[in-house]
């Protein structure tokens, strides 16, 4: 039985690592501070970050991919990101008041995403979707909203059922009346949501990544876009595009920029404050109206939804957002990470075809996408096509066992990428392109070294 040679180099190497990790299982669950960072045997910590690197606390290298969980487009610490809020922190990071760098961030929003003809900022993406929704429903007078399955809108209750399969299980701790409030569909088959829309009147919305799930990881393509704003406005249903990850990272305008098509409603987070915290509802006037006291005073009902916040367009992530959003509106980092993503899924396909491993790597834009040990003999990555596979098997139909132990290989060679993938950002040189797909080579003649793979 051979030696698992990565496991025991990942002990010795990330040592120091290890020696956070053990008090802080005492005071997280799992350890860990998001459910994502879970790593087996032990996660790494970082002590600093810097363009396209990072440093753990063994001061170990490593380029990065994880991107901020997608929040960074520049990479890490960019010039001009790290000037605004150096700048913007001794005057006040909370002021408890409006303030001008509010109005030029929403200025900026509204003049680079189509759909956004008023704005209100808040503090995460589960955030905005959950205002979103409620948006929706008090618009329509409608109870229900319809998403797809694999697609992720945050972890409040409506819309973290579905996420990871099997889609169809409840997730605990949600009361039945909530669960009977959200619709799961399939993704990408408009004759199921044309079906649901006709039988069911109480549907309010229709909210989805339109990059597909998890940016990409089940894909969405512009014309399924197409036919879901048509038959949405066919029926009076309200529109959401979730661009919390593809917001100012797919094109200046986001997925609605890139494809020419305007939803009704936008949530933005991530990139939008420039790696701080932060996040934002856009859309139709009539829409964000609801929000407004004056309004209120003026319609029938005298109603509108309440919304406080405390942090909502905070000085510094204002900031940052400003600083993030001018470059975004040169286009210039999209062409770059774009270029960078599709070089390397590139190189990570010609690997896996070179050693005949049932193994994908696909994507668009900036994502790059890993199955691992999918199963079917034969299939050349390069022709991997994830249309043609059901959703269940894309997200979730990894080997475990691989998976784990490829990211700690990629880790002992100098890379950090999450087990399902990662992002490209515009700091992500040639140079380190060509050392990850070095890497995933070496990686992979461990595991064959380990016995993991024939």
């Amino acid at each position: 039985m051979p030696t698992n040679t990565i496991l025991e180099k990942y002990h010795k190497t990330f040592s120091k690592n290890r020696e956070f990790a053990e008090p802080a299982n005492n005071i997280f669950p799992d350890g860990v501070t998001h459910d994502n960072r879970h790593t087996e045997p032990f996660p790494i910590y970082i002590n600093r970050a810097q363009g396209s690197k990072k440093w753990t606390a063994d001061d170990i290298e490593l380029i990065d991919y994880w991107s901020g969980h997608g929040a960074l487009l520049l990479g890490h610490s960019p010039p001009e990101i790290v000037e605004a809020v150096t700048q913007q922190m001794p005057l006040g990071t909370h002021y408890g008041a409006c303030h001008a760098l509010e109005v030029e961030w929403g200025s900026l929003v509204k003049e680079l995403i189509p759909s956004a003809e008023r704005i209100r900022f808040v503090n995460s993406g589960t955030e905005a979707t959950l205002m979103a929704i409620r948006l929706s429903r008090m618009y329509t007078g409608k109870s229900k909203f319809l998403k797809f399955a694999g697609h992720f809108h945050g972890w409040h209750d409506s819309v973290i059922l579905g996420v990871n399969p099997p889609f169809e299980t409840p997730v605990p701790g949600i009361p039945e009346s909530i669960i009977d409030t959200t619709v799961i569909c399939p993704p990408n088959d408009i004759s199921v949501v044309e079906t649901h829309l006709k039988s069911d009147p109480d549907i309010a919305c229709v909210i989805l990544e339109p990059t597909g799930g998890a940016f990409g990881t089940i894909p969405t393509n512009g014309e399924f876009l197409r036919q879901l704003r048509q038959i949405t406005q066919d029926y009076g249903v309200i529109l959401i595009f979730d661009e919390v990850i593809s917001g100012f990272r797919v094109s200046p305008g986001g997925a609605q920029g890139y494809y020419n098509i305007t939803p009704d409603l936008t949530t933005l987070a991530k990139i939008l404050a420039g790696g701080l915290p932060g996040g934002a509802v856009t859309g139709k006037e009539e829409l964000l109206d609801l929000i407004s006291i004056k309004a209120a005073k003026l319609n029938s009902r005298g109603q509108r939804m309440p919304h406080p916040g405390t942090f909502n367009a905070n000085p510094l992530s204002a900031a940052a957002g400003i600083a993030m959003l001018k470059r975004v509106k040169t286009g210039i980092p999209h062409a770059k990470v774009n270029r960078s993503a599709k070089m390397l899924r590139e190189g990570l396909v010609d690997v896996i075809d070179q050693h005949r491993l049932d193994w994908a790597v696909y994507g668009e834009f900036s994502g790059v996408k890993f199955l691992i040990g999918h199963g079917v003999d034969g299939l050349r990555a390069a022709d991997f096509d994830p249309y043609n596979w059901e959703p269940h098997l894309l997200k979730g139909g990894s080997n475990a066992v691989l998976t784990m132990n490829l990211r700690c290989g990629m880790l002992l060679n100098g890379i950090d990428i999450a087990g399902n993938g990662g992002m490209t950002t515009a700091a992500h040189s040639d140079k380190d392109i060509q050392q990850t797909i070095a890497a995933f080579d070496q990686t992979i003649g461990w595991l064959k070294a380990d016995g993991l793979l024939d």
